[in-house]
């Protein structure tokens, strides 16, 4: 399971235009690193009644044994009432990410995942967060597997 909250059900997954906007700004904005590492950022969001979840996941382009760096971003219902708020959101979830990999790719040996969900405080709002070294693309294979893949 992916949220933060615990649900019997996927979300629906957010728009592919914005979550691939995402992927291109990130894979843009820290492009030397992605070369070095012969990696890309693969991005995946989901909207459910009470939260948003966006996951940016550093994955390795050609082998799934290298572990990646995956950086989970929530919010509660209340941050995405209106489509307002739900752009702001959106933004403050990029900078965050920028600001956590600036962070992961600023040592030469980072290693300080933060594999349960911790609060974080951006600008006046209160997101949660995790870090990890799952493959989501693995996971959302497993679950579409399983059964607990649903985008409607």
């Amino acid at each position: 399971m992916l949220a933060r909250k615990n649900k019997p059900t996927s979300g629906k997954v957010l728009p592919t235009e914005w979550l691939e906007a995402v992927a291109r700004i990130l894979n843009e904005t820290f492009k030397r690193q992605c070369k070095d590492q012969g990696r890309y950022f693969d991005i995946y969001g989901q909207l459910f009644s009470d939260e948003m979840l966006v996951v940016a996941s550093f994955l390795h382009e050609k082998d799934q044994e290298k572990l990646p760096i995956t950086c989970f971003l929530s919010c509660d219902k209340d941050q995405i009432g209106t489509p307002k708020m739900v752009r702001d959101t959106q933004g403050d979830f990029l900078d965050l990410f920028g600001l956590f990999f600036d962070e992961i790719f600023a040592e030469d040996e980072w290693n300080q995942y933060e594999p349960l969900w911790q609060e974080v405080q951006y600008k006046t709002t209160t997101y949660f967060y995790k870090i990890t070294r799952e493959n989501i693309v693995l996971t959302l294979e497993a679950n579409q597997l399983l059964g607990d893949f649903n985008e409607d």
